[in-house]
């Protein structure tokens, strides 16, 4: 065996191990979750925006707004549900995955608070109010997409 193929077969190698360790680290890759979990941040990027430009100031507003908040919740069920049934191959991909669905439900936690505060008070724009559910909601979006890489 000549050193070249030695090499080669090192690398091949080590290649194989490289891929088979993400399999270990972070769970695999699904387009539709990634999909639908960007959806979902989308819808709650809109309502933020809608919110901080005085659309729903006024408690009066929220019965306009409930389909609007049912939609973002049933979409983020769906996408925790499939995100907690990713076949994982490891107790660190196990542990990737658990913390994914708690980004999922913690964006969903996030809607549920803003909705509760806009059926109460209404959303006054300029205080803050959406910051937590879109800070909360990016990190799940982007836990999904890590797994991409």
């Amino acid at each position: 065996m000549t050193i070249v193929s030695v090499i080669r077969a090192s690398g091949v190698a080590g290649l194989a191990l490289i891929l088979s360790a993400c399999a270990l680290f972070a769970p695999p890759y699904d387009a539709t979750l990634d999909q639908k979990t960007t959806a979902a941040y989308e819808s709650v990027a809109k309502l933020a925006a809608q919110a901080e430009m005085g659309l729903y100031q006024d408690k009066a507003t929220y019965p306009g707004a409930v389909d609007t908040y049912a939609t973002i919740q049933g979409a983020l069920a769906v996408v925790a549900v499939r995100a907690a049934s990713a076949p994982v191959a490891g107790r660190r991909a196990e542990d990737a995955r658990g913390a994914t669905v708690g980004f999922i439900k913690g964006c969903s936690a996030q809607v549920s608070g803003l909705a509760t505060l806009h059926r109460t008070y209404g959303l006054v724009p300029g205080t803050g109010a959406t910051t937590a559910m879109m800070i909360s909601c990016d990190q799940a979006a982007k836990a999904v997409g890590a797994m991409k890489n």
